[in-house]
């Protein structure tokens, strides 16, 4: 199979990106964010109860599959619920549970192992796909990422405030990069793409040419 592993910070493109990239490659694309979004929704639905094994064993025997850029557990189906503030707030103290972190990484493994795929998420270069065939640390300023996600959620007619979003951003940005547990940072062979100023068109033209490159290297 071949990968094309798409890393980076909360609201960075990665979504969009990977999405337009798994279409032109004619690869399928999985989000790993929603995956851990999907756990934090369950966790919000259960109360926030504390992180035990009870917990774990319930997520581990969920079975979790893709469908486009919604995720499905056990059958239902779930989009546009994973993508509401409340779940952004709590997602990233989620995603540094160590148990819910390995939990996430054996099933996106397991999601991916009969398919070429565009896996996009914090750790997919260094951790959950680290051979994949190229990796790409996609990234922007803080204030280029919290528009995009203001705008995302007004043509959702989703309640949104900008300097909410941008205190979210930089909290998750925090906590991403500064956890034990898989931080966010560039695989050593990744190539960082800086987004600012592009449109989605000129990236995911951008990596394609990478692709292609590393294509070509590779039959030679």
């Amino acid at each position: 199979m071949i990968y094309v592993t798409i890393d980076g910070p909360a609201g960075s493109g990665k979504s969009s990106v990977a999405a337009g990239l798994a279409k032109k490659l004619g690869f399928k694309h999985l989000n790993t964010g929603n995956l851990y979004r999907g756990v934090a929704l369950l966790w919000l639905k259960a109360g926030r109860p504390e992180f035990s094994q009870e917990f774990f064993d319930m997520i581990d025997k969920k079975h979790f599959s893709v469908l486009d850029s919604a995720i499905i557990m056990n059958g239902e189906v779930h989009e546009d619920d994973l993508r509401t503030l409340e779940v952004g707030k709590v997602v990233s103290k989620v995603a540094e549970v160590p148990e819910i972190r390995k939990i996430i990484t054996d099933k996106s493994r397991d999601i991916v192992k009969s398919d070429n795929f565009v896996v996009e998420g914090r750790d997919i270069g260094t951790v959950v796909l680290p051979d994949a065939f190229l990796k790409i640390f996609l990234t922007a300023s803080v204030e280029e990422r919290a528009e995009r996600r203001y705008k995302e959620l007004i043509a959702k007619n989703s309640k949104a405030d900008f300097e909410d979003i941008i205190n979210e951003i930089k909290t998750r940005d925090s906590i991403d990069s500064s956890r034990e547990i898989a931080p966010l940072k560039p695989a050593l062979d990744a190539v960082t793409v800086l987004t600012d100023g592009l449109s989605l068109d000129d990236v995911i033209e951008k990596i394609y040419n990478l692709y292609r490159e590393r294509i070509k290297i590779a039959e030679n």
